[in-house]
């Protein structure tokens, strides 16, 4: 008999008939001899009624009467299915969120889940009762026992965390859509289904907008090895599980506010390529990537920073003993890259070569949405004295690239930074045997809430990318992509580079206002801000190793004649910034690019 967490959504109990559907399907769980924990959503739109009733009330209502008035919305649901299934003959309790024990900081609206107390679940369990839940929900632990909620896909949290404090089988997801797919359906109408994602590939694609899941609830499965199943609430079909690796033991108390870092990695098999001063026009990187795959070279990291001028940066790292063909790559390929540019260049492009780096990883999915992880790492190799060459993010990892000699010191330290005391992970490639012959791209996503930002002519010395990303985490700013440029410019004798990231749209306003702010004090130029970008990112654990991924990727915005404005990958994301108008086309030229269309027409509900 297996103990089984489902999840229905607001859509899947939005009616009568509809809680009427879900009592059935649980019963059908029971019957099948399974233990069953139901977590659901308030019913259909309620929870926008409740939002719009405050703020007809008030222009400003406080947090916390919004969480005792949001909390409601559940509790309707919690009864009426318990009582649909009661009807059924099926003995079940309904229970808020205070009442099964999930314990939560007092943070109202946006709270994190401390502990789960499962005493109580297990007496109703025994006594063969299928528990309905709250979702969205719990009790702060202060003396006052606050109502709290826990924002944006709280029900998912809730459902996943119950599941990892129960040590239940597996947790289902119930939704308006068959499972995991490999774009929006509602932008790409060919998206196909996925039978199975790693949670890693999962949580990439949750954090660039997939709605199916939330990064929180996959944060908490990846962190205890929960098994996650994605599936319609209207039809039988499997769905697409959400798998990851067992992880060590870990306690329950700090559910969601464990360590953010769980490992320090590091690769020094590393060398840099860097092409300065490249036109700034579409098909550049799809004609430089191009042909490095041509050479089966095998490209790391990849970014490319935000123009000046008519022209930007593009760097990439290859292992040591492939560095000599990719510098004469690049080299040859350069009047190839500025054979129609016009002569009015300040100075021509130029290739430089670094062959003595290492790239140094900070890894865990309790950095999801927690400002101040990466500034705390920068930070960390300031005060060492190391330099920055390379950044890029993923929502899982940060990575620098750093001179090689201070790779040792590096991992001390960081390890020292973030209590970790397992042995550090030089992580290499993938042997090319060992590489499955399924498509190494497993899903595209859109986002097209995000702002870009970019910090000209910041002083090129240790400590200044951990001051400016600190003071973004004091302001409550998450970052998602980092840019260093890779060109120096000499300013009234300091040597300096512009820095570019980018934040949510609704966070641009506060970043600009930060900066500006603390510019004198850093010493930098202007604060440059762009709203009107989309990232679009392919994403595919099966990457690493696989020449030329990058490459059809941009010749798919190439082909479209969309720019690229930004670059950035980690080893299982790569990521462009385009112009905001371009970002569908974009999307929907790299799905077809990899092959990624089904022939079935998914259903979505409105």
């Amino acid at each position: 008999m297996a103990l089984i967490v489902q999840k229905y959504g607001g859509t899947s109990v939005g009616s009568v008939d509809r809680i009427q559907a879900v009592a059935q399907r649980v019963v059908k769980t029971v019957n099948a001899g399974n233990s069953v924990v139901v977590v659901v959503s308030a019913m259909g739109k309620t929870t926008d009624g409740l939002v719009k009733l405050a703020h007809e009330i008030s222009s400003n209502p406080s947090r916390r009467e919004m969480d005792m008035l949001l909390s409601t919305g559940e509790q309707v649901t919690i009864a009426l299915l318990s009582m649909a299934l009661q009807e059924l003959g099926q003995p079940a309790v309904s229970l808020t969120g205070a009442q099964v024990g999930i314990v939560t900081e007092a943070h109202h609206t946006r709270a994190r889940i401390l502990n789960i107390a499962t005493d109580r679940l297990e007496r109703h369990l025994k006594k063969g009762e299928v528990i309905v839940v709250a979702g969205f929900q719990g009790v702060s632990r202060t003396e006052d026992l606050e109502i709290t909620t826990l924002g944006r896909g709280g029900s998912d949290t809730s459902a996943v965390a119950l599941a990892a404090a129960l040590k239940a089988d597996f947790c289902e997801i119930y939704t308006d859509v068959p499972g995991i797919l490999t774009a929006d359906p509602r932008l790409v109408e060919d998206a196909q289904l996925m039978t199975d994602i790693t949670c890693d590939e999962m949580l990439e694609l949750a954090s660039l907008g997939a709605k199916v899941l939330h990064p929180r609830a996959v944060e908490i499965a990846r962190n205890y090895g929960m098994p996650l199943v994605v599936r319609s609430s209207w039809t039988d079909d499997p769905g697409t599980w959400v798998t990851s690796p067992m992880p060590q033991p870990r306690s329950l108390e700090g559910l969601e506010i464990a360590r953010p870092v769980d490992a320090v990695e590091f690769d020094t098999d590393q060398a840099k390529v860097a092409l300065l001063r490249v036109p700034d026009r579409p098909g550049i990187a799809s004609r430089l990537f191009g042909e490095i795959a041509t050479q089966s070279l095998d490209v790391d990291l990849v970014i490319q920073s935000i123009h000046e001028g008519n022209t930007n940066d593009i760097a990439f790292t290859v292992t040591k003993n492939s560095l000599n063909r990719a510098e004469a790559v690049a080299n040859a390929i350069i009047p190839a890259l500025t054979a129609h540019q016009p002569s009015s260049l300040e100075k021509a492009p130029e290739v430089m070569v670094e062959p003595q780096i290492a790239k140094v990883t900070i890894a865990g999915a309790g950095m999801i949405g927690r400002p101040g992880v990466a500034a705390r790492m920068f930070s960390t190799l300031a005060n060492a004295g190391i330099n920055i060459q390379m950044i890029s993010t993923s929502e899982v990892k940060v990575s620098c690239v750093i001179d090689q000699r201070d790779y040792e010191n590096a991992i001390v330290t960081l390890c020292h930074a973030f209590d970790i005391t397992q042995s550090a992970i030089d992580r290499q490639p993938k042997p090319q045997e060992t590489l499955t012959a399924q498509n190494p791209v497993r899903g595209v996503a859109l986002d097209l809430k995000q702002a870009q930002l970019a910090i000209r002519h910041v002083p090129d010395r240790p400590g200044m990318a951990a001051k400016i990303f600190q003071l973004l985490a004091d302001n409550n700013v998450s970052v998602d992509m980092i840019i260093q440029s890779q060109r120096c410019r000499v300013l009234n004798g300091v040597m300096t580079r512009d820095i570019a990231f980018t934040v949510a749209q609704m966070d641009a306003e506060t970043a600009r206002t930060v900066l500006e702010t603390a510019a004198p004090e850093l010493g930098c130029g202007e604060i440059v801000v762009d709203m009107a970008i989309a990232k679009v990112s392919i994403v595919g654990s099966e990457m690493v190793g696989q020449p030329g991924v990058a490459a059809r990727m941009f010749d798919a915005l190439y082909q479209q004649k969309i720019n690229i404005q930004m670059i950035a990958t980690s080893e299982i994301k790569v990521s462009c910034v385009v112009a905001e108008d371009q970002g569908v086309m974009a999307l929907r030229a790299i799905h077809h690019a990899f092959g990624l269309a089904g022939t079935q027409t998914i259903q979505v509900s409105a």
